[in-house]
């Protein structure tokens, strides 16, 4: 497991070179080492990656699913301030195995979880799912009435519902009753993601 903290966004170079240290410290010798990005040509890191954790997933050798974990990670670290990484991969051919992810991320006025995991397909494209997790200051009834309006409530167990929206059928929105709080789980799965239609 590799666990690196980043330093504010503001300075992403000096938490990428963290993050390129914390790797060779880590790598296995003769680790195999995947093709690129399509359309990078050169295994270089794409030009300004979004996010740290986009970056360590280049750095590791996540190449298929790279495009998934960027794009996710850019929507999700949007006018955060900081962000801590923890990575799981397989050592010996990072690419065709599962990727996963937990990241911390601190905004202005509150913090948040990514988790992120993402598989290669057989027959191209990734698996993808993304939930990210953060708690509000109200209960449960009030975030569903105030954010939640138009989806289905099913209660999963005692505390804890599961809000779907139709037009949406791969998201959901768990909602875990923690008093005085609300723990909130926003969910999606995409498969094949990338792959050609």
């Amino acid at each position: 497991m590799l666990m690196t903290r980043t330093i504010p966004l503001r300075t992403v170079v000096a938490a990428v070179l963290v993050v390129a240290l914390a790797w060779s410290a880590v790598s296995p010798a003769g680790s195999v080492q995947a093709q690129p990005v399509p359309g990078t040509g050169s295994g270089e890191v794409p030009a300004a990656p979004a996010t740290v954790l986009a970056h360590a997933a280049h750095q590791i050798g996540i190449r298929r699913c790279y495009d998934a974990v960027a794009q996710v990670s850019a929507r999700v670290f949007d006018r955060s301030t900081r962000a801590d990484i923890l990575l799981d991969w397989q050592r010996a051919n990072p690419d065709i195995g599962p990727f996963f992810s937990l990241s911390g991320i601190e905004f202005p006025q509150s913090s948040a979880l990514l988790s992120l995991v993402t598989v290669p397909g057989i027959a191209g494209g990734c698996s993808v799912v993304a939930e990210r997790i953060s708690g509000a200051p109200l209960s449960c009834s009030q975030v569903a009435r105030s954010e939640l309006t138009g989806y289905r409530a099913t209660q999963l167990v005692r505390s804890v519902m599961v809000y779907t929206e139709s037009s949406r059928p791969r998201e959901a929105v768990v909602l875990v009753d923690t008093p005085p709080s609300c723990l909130i789980l926003r969910r999606q799965v995409q498969f094949q993601w990338g792959a050609a239609q």
